[in-house]
Formats: structure tokens, C-alpha cells, sequence
């Protein structure tokens, strides 16, 4: 039996439909010039197709009366004015497709960029980030984005604009015929409309349905970046997963698109249906036409109009790719909407006091508790600590302990779910929450790279201090990365991302010693407390004992916390605490630790004795 990968998850409800006249608003708020263009192309391709057909059924007319009395004649002059109409018209209506697709290209253009900017300011509005672990943000964002479908609402009103002038054209179609024939344009209408409804609602349905299979669907594009991103292929290709990935896709894929095969059933059905309801329709219009052409009760100009307006109609009920495509993107707007109202409004994150140079005094954690709202039991339970201003305190344990958990409610991404932070003696709740968080700098294990050069990279730390060019020297020159900076091509003007012309990237040794540049550019302009989170990950044990020794050295007097799985290399921090099942277990120097005997000097002897001891 081949391997699968879980798939325990459960159908995601379909998310509402948004209304044309919101895909309206959309482009209107984009664009006021776009609209009006949009506006008189929509006008122009609703009356293209019928002034068309009128055009040349007037040249088919005028053709007997030129032919037997010449074009000299009055009669030729009128088969020459109608061919020199027929001609415009026609002309006109070969160029409205092109302009239309450029004023469509430029609105979507527009719509695109103001959504996906509304995105990124209702996803990174929030202070903290449990919304991003949180699976109905994220299929609600997978849907607005329009990456599993390939359609972005920014679609919607462009093609919008397509459905609402193909299906007003065949309306003015019906309206033609029944100037000649009441009964059969009404006929014709009544038929188009009830045949549109009758198919649509399968092809609504079975998009819906597909689109409540977002995880599924979030699963299997996961798997193509697998399969295809750089980061991921050595491990494929070393372990011989190709295959397994490509299965594993199909997989996914087709559990998502399981639950529409009844649909699409009643769909085949429908249509079906619909194009025997419509070929008889034709027929007997056909029919009638031809006997009153037969009995001389139509004349030639009205049977060369009403014949190939038939055709005409047709756009009042049928049913293209469009109009799924509007389904899709017209879906995706609530999701924007909702992200909106839903990301805007105040998170658990409260608080309106301002730190005002704090902390002064010490940083405590009370019977600190945490839980993630999925998680089965506690990552931190009822932990004590203590961080003194002006020290150094360094966190350790082994992998899984919390040190990561305790980073992100000491940073106040999170907070807790029992007991309480302080900051000199003040709740972290009562403190305005981005104005705390810009107390702290924090270097990440996995520090963000920014495509973007040297000298920005560092400059983020404090972005509103982006031109002090001598701070962000200084912060390069403490935390070692000039020597760095002297191997780069352009210096500080190197672009960090190998994906930009004349990009480079860095080791991840020299992106941990950018990332700390960065961090003490933010302490120079503000920030009190300096966090590393396993700040010497990529570095082997000889530079991790360089890290160390020298970082101490940098920071002496900064309030910092240094959280490690390593016990060896944290040893000149002031106190150092040993973090193991959710709790503080040991507080103390190296010294006193190591001659406690605890946990704290098993684990430093048996990983010194790794590396032949100290």
C-alpha cells in the first residue's frame, strides 16, 4: 500500500457571493476615468452585434433594386451608402474588441493592486499573529487572493462588464425581432432567460461546491510549491519523492473535486435540456419565418435582418466561461470584505498606556500560562521568571520546551492564556501593544530576507530611521558583518535575492549577523529589550562560541534575552534559566547551575562532552 499524508480535515462551508453592483463599486473606487471607459465599451458592445446584422441586411436589400437598375441609379446610390455604413459599422466593431481587452487589461490592473493592498492591510493590521495560524482566515485569504483558482476578485468587474454587454445585446436582439415579430422576439426572450436560469443554477452550484473545498485545495497547492520551489528540491530529489509529491497532489485534487461529480451530473443534464429546448426553439422560429417568407408576407430587407438576428439573441441566455470566472471572483470580494471588518476589529491584544522608556526596573512573567486553540494541553504552564533591566538572561532547553511560545508573549504577539506579564509592575495589557512591541528587538531563528540591499535590510530595524547611514554602519560594524559587506559586489547597495538582477544571497551564518545589525539599529534608535531567538542556528560550535562571546561583550548594559537549545555557549550571560515542560525549573549563573547537579549540568556535560569538553 502506498504512503498517503492525513487529510483529517473537514469541509469548509462555501463562502457567499458578492453582487454585480459591488464589482461595480469596485472599479468605480479604482478608477473614475476606467469606469466611464469601461461604461461607453459596454454601451458599444451591446449595440455592435445589432447594428452590425441591420447594416448588412440594408446592403442585401439594396442589392435587387442596384442590380436592375444600375448602380447609377437611386438604387445603386443606396446599395452604396449601405455598403459604405455596413463597412464602418463593421470596422468599428473589429476594433472594439481590442480596445475593450486594453481598458480591461488597465482596470484589472487597478483593481488588482487596490486588492491585494487591501489584503496585505487587513492581514497585517492585527498586532499580533494568532490570526494567521487560524484556518478560516487562511482559506478566507487563499479565496480573496484568488490562488487556488487562478481568479482574483479584481476579475470580477471587467468580466462583469463582458456578461452584462453580451447579455444586453441579445436582449436588443430580441427587441429587433420583435419589431418585425412582437410574438417571436417575446418568444425568443422568454426562452433565453428561462433556458440561462435553468442552466446556471447547476454551473453556480458546482462552482460553490468546489470552492468549499478550500483546504483541500490549500493541501494540494502546497504540494505544486513542493515539487516546485527551489528551498524544497534537494530534499525531493535526494529522498526520491517526485513521484510520491505528484501523487500525493492528484490525491488532494481529486478529493476536492470529489464532491462535484453529482453536481456535474445534474449539470450535463441540465445543459442538455437546455440545448433541446433551445434547438427546437430555433427550429420552429426558422420554420415561421421561412413560410411568411414563402407567402410574400415579410419583405427581402426584413427576412436579411430577422434571419441573422437570430443569432443575436443567442447572447441573452448562453452561457460562457465568463460567467463561471464571475462566480469565482465575485466570491472572492466577501472574503476581502470579511477579512476587513473581521482583522479590524480589537484582538485580545489591548491596552492603550504608552511604555514611556520602560523597562526600567524588570520584565516578569506570574504563573504565565499558554495554550494554542487547537493544541491539546499547555506549552507554558503557570511560569515564573524574571528578567532584570540591564542584564543579560539566557533561556535554555531542549527542543519543544516553549522557548519560542515564551519569545512571542514576551514580544507580545501573543498573550497568555493564564496569569499575567509585567512590566515594572504594570500589566503588558494595560501598555498600547505597538508601542511595546517596538520596545523590543528581535532576532528571529529564521530571520525575514528582504529583497531588498545591504544597507535597507539593516535599516528596517528602525525603517523611520532609514537614512541614518552612520547608525546602520555602526550596528554592521558591532555585530560583525562588515567583513561580510567587503565580499559583496556593490557593497551596501547590494540587492540581497538571487531572484533580482544582480542579486546575491548570503549564507545563513551571514544572515544571522545582518539579522543581528538589524536588531541593534532598533536598540540605537528605541528599543529597550533585545530578544535572540536561536540566534546561532547556522553557525557550527566554534563560530557559535565566537557569537557569544562577542555578542556579551556588544550588548553589556542592554536588557537582553537569549533563548537556546545550547547550553555550552550561553554560559557568561548573568542568569541563565532552564525552560523543560512548560516551566522554570533552574535560575542561576553557569557556575552555580553547573555545581547544582541538575538538569542544567547533565545537559551542558553531555553536550561539552560532544566537543571534547569546554
Amino acid at each position: 500500500m502506498s504512503p498517503k499524508l492525513s487529510t483529517a480535515y473537514s469541509v469548509v462551508a462555501p463562502a457567499e457571493r458578492a453582487s454585480g453592483r459591488q464589482a461595480f463599486a469596485l472599479l468605480r473606487s479604482a478608477s473614475p476615468v476606467l469606469t466611464v471607459l469601461v461604461g461607453v465599451w459596454v454601451l458599444l458592445s451591446t449595440v455592435m452585434p445589432t447594428l452590425v446584422v441591420i447594416a448588412l441586411g440594408l446592403v442585401v436589400a439594396a442589392v435587387p433594386g442596384a442590380v436592375a437598375h444600375g448602380l447609377g441609379s437611386t438604387e445603386g446610390h443606396q446599395l452604396i451608402m449601405a455598403l459604405i455604413g455596413a463597412a464602418v459599422v463593421y470596422a468599428v466593431s473589429l476594433v472594439l474588441s481590442p480596445i475593450g481587452n486594453a481598458v480591461g487589461t488597465a482596470a484589472k490592473a487597478r483593481i488588482t493592486a487596490d486588492m491585494q493592498a487591501r489584503l496585505m492591510t487587513a492581514v497585517s493590521g492585527p498586532v499580533g499573529i494568532s490570526h494567521l495560524e487560524d484556518t478560516e482566515v487562511l482559506d478566507r485569504l487563499a479565496r480573496a487572493e484568488g490562488s487556488l483558482t487562478g481568479y482574483f476578485p479584481g476579475d470580477a468587474p471587467v468580466t462583469w462588464a463582458g456578461i452584462l454587454a453580451s447579455r444586453a445585446s441579445g436582449v436588443l436582439g430580441c427587441v429587433v425581432v420583435g419589431i418585425f415579430q412582437w410574438w417571436l422576439g417575446l418568444g425568443l426572450l422568454v426562452m433565453w432567460l428561462l433556458v440561462r436560469r435553468f442552466v446556471l443554477t447547476a454551473v453556480l452550484r458546482q462552482a460553490t461546491e468546489l470552492r468549499g473545498q478550500t483546504i483541500a485545495m490549500r493541501r494540494a497547492w502546497y504540494l505544486i510549491g513542493v515539487g516546485s520551489n527551489v528551498r524544497d528540491a534537494k530534499e525531493v530529489r535526494v529522498f526520491g519523492l517526485a513521484d510520491f509529491i505528484a501523487d500525493q497532489f492528484r490525491a488532494e485534487y481529486r478529493e476536492a473535486i470529489t464532491s462535484g461529480v453529482a453536481g456535474l451530473r445534474d449539470l450535463h443534464r441540465r445543459a442538455l435540456i437546455g440545448f433541446l429546448v433551445v434547438f427546437a426553439g430555433y427550429a420552429v422560429s426558422m420554420g415561421l419565418i421561412a413560410y411568411q417568407a414563402h407567402a410574400g408576407s415579410i419583405d427581402l430587407r426584413s427576412l436579411a435582418i430577422l434571419l441573422p438576428m437570430l443569432a443575436v439573441t443567442m447572447s441573452a441566455g448562453s452561457i460562457s466561461t465568463d460567467d463561471i470566472t464571475l462566480t469565482w471572483t465575485l466570491a472572492g470580494i466577501p472574503d476581502v470584505n470579511r477579512l476587513e471588518s473581521e482583522l479590524a476589529e480589537p484582538e485580545r491584544l489591548t491596552g492603550d498606556r504608552e511604555v514611556d522608556g520602560l523597562p526600567k526596573q524588570q520584565v516578569r512573567f506570574e504563573s504565565v500560562s499558554f495554550r494554542y486553540p487547537a493544541g491539546a494541553k499547555d506549552v507554558l504552564t503557570e511560569l515564573d521568571l524574571e528578567l532584570t533591566a540591564g542584564t543579560s538572561t539566557a533561556i535554555v532547553g531542549v527542543n519543544g520546551a516553549g522557548k519560542s511560545t515564551l519569545v512571542s508573549l514576551l514580544s507580545r504577539l501573543r498573550d497568555p492564556t493564564g496569569g499575567r506579564i509585567t512590566v515594572d509592575g504594570i500589566d503588558v495589557r494595560d501598555l498600547a501593544p505597538l508601542s511595546w512591541q517596538r520596545t523590543v528587538a528581535l532576532m528571529p531563528q529564521d530571520p525575514v530576507h528582504y529583497p531588498s540591499t545591504v544597507h535597507d535590510n539593516i535599516g528596517f530595524g528602525a525603517i523611520e530611521h532609514l537614512d541614518d547611514r552612520a547608525g546602520i554602519e555602526k550596528a554592521a560594524e558591532t555585530a560583525g558583518f562588515a567583513e561580510v559587506l567587503a565580499s559583496l559586489p556593490n557593497g551596501w547597495d547590494t540587492v540581497l535575492s538571487r531572484e533580482l538582477p544582480g542579486g546575491v544571497d548570503l549564507s545563513g551564518g551571514q544572515w544571522q549577523r545582518l539579522a543581528l545589525a538589524r536588531a541593534l539599529f532598533a536598540t540605537a534608535h528605541g528599543a529597550r529589550l533585545l530578544v535572540l531567538d536561536e540566534p546561532t542556528a547556522a553557525l557550527d560550535i566554534r563560530g557559535e562560541a565566537r557569537f557569544y562571546q562577542q555578542f556579551f561583550r556588544i550588548t553589556e548594559g542592554l536588557t537582553t534575552v537569549v533563548i537556546s537549545h545550547r547550553f555550552a555557549t550561553v554560559r557568561r550571560a548573568d542568569v541563565i534559566c532552564v525552560l523543560d515542560g512548560g516551566r522554570i525549573t533552574e535560575r542561576g549563573s553557569h557556575q552555580e547551575l553547573v555545581a547544582a547537579g541538575g538538569t542544567y549540568a547533565e545537559m551542558y556535560q553531555l553536550q561539552a562532552s560532544r566537543f571534547g569538553g569546554e
